[in-house]
């Protein structure tokens, strides 16, 4: 067991649970991974990640709380265990088990982890609507058995299947309009009240003439000298 001297597990009248942001939390990853001895304090911490002194002070105190930070702010051995990826399930185990009672683990079991159970589990704690969800956030996140951005997913609730089902969604929505598209000219109307001249309008006719096989060329010549007399508008 990598966790020998943490406090035991908290009960309904210790509620100090910890609230970590993921910024910090797979920050402080990172620093180890580089520099597995390295001294990690507020100042290195605000430096480091871009985050206010006095925030970062607390922080320190979680990850002491936790039990990846010894009181040097040196990395335990747990700590050593959760900075590499082959240790890094075995080590989730144990900081599950050391931070949260085991009611919790037990309906929120590492990896397998319901967010909004989670949040109502801290919601009978007494604590509200808001802190519960930034407490269970924390939970999921230390829990997922997966480093980096799958267990950053993790903590805001996020699964494959949500990604699949926005995929769908957008597949089926409706196809882009092309702004480079040539519009569609309209022809232009004239004003309420004004006259149009009939001339002026377009008119086209299609004339079909049906002419017996046996007519004579004098009735074929005949058919259309009619047609000249009658459709010409000479």
């Amino acid at each position: 067991m990598w966790i020998s001297s943490l406090r035991e597990s908290p009960t309904m009248a210790d509620q100090s649970f910890p609230q970590i942001p993921s910024t910090v939390w797979w920050g402080v990853r990172e620093i180890l991974q580089r520099s597995p001895r390295a001294k990690i304090d507020e100042s290195m911490l605000a430096a480091t990640l871009s985050v206010q002194s006095v925030a970062a002070k607390q922080y320190i105190v979680e990850l002491k709380k936790v039990g990846l930070l010894d009181d040097e702010g040196r990395g335990t051995p747990l700590a050593n265990a959760w900075r590499m990826d082959e240790s890094y399930a075995q080590a989730v185990d144990e900081l599950a088990n050391a931070c949260y009672p085991e009611g919790l683990v037990t309906i929120a079991p590492p990896g397998n982890a319901d967010r909004q159970r989670v949040v109502n589990w801290f919601m009978t704690q007494g604590l509200g609507a808001g802190t519960a969800g930034n407490k269970a956030a924390t939970y999921l996140m230390i829990t997922s058995p997966e480093p980096g951005a799958a267990g950053a997913a993790a903590a805001r609730g996020e699964s494959k299947k949500s990604s699949s089902s926005d995929s769908v969604a957008t597949s089926t929505s409706a196809p882009p309009i092309r702004k480079n598209a040539p519009a569609r000219k309209q022809a232009p109307r004239a004003p309420e009240g004004a006259r149009v001249d009939s001339t002026s309008i377009p008119l086209n006719l299609n004339v079909q003439i049906h002419i017996s096989a046996d007519a004579s060329s004098e009735q074929i010549e005949t058919i259309f000298s009619a047609m000249r007399k009658y459709l010409r508008n000479d």
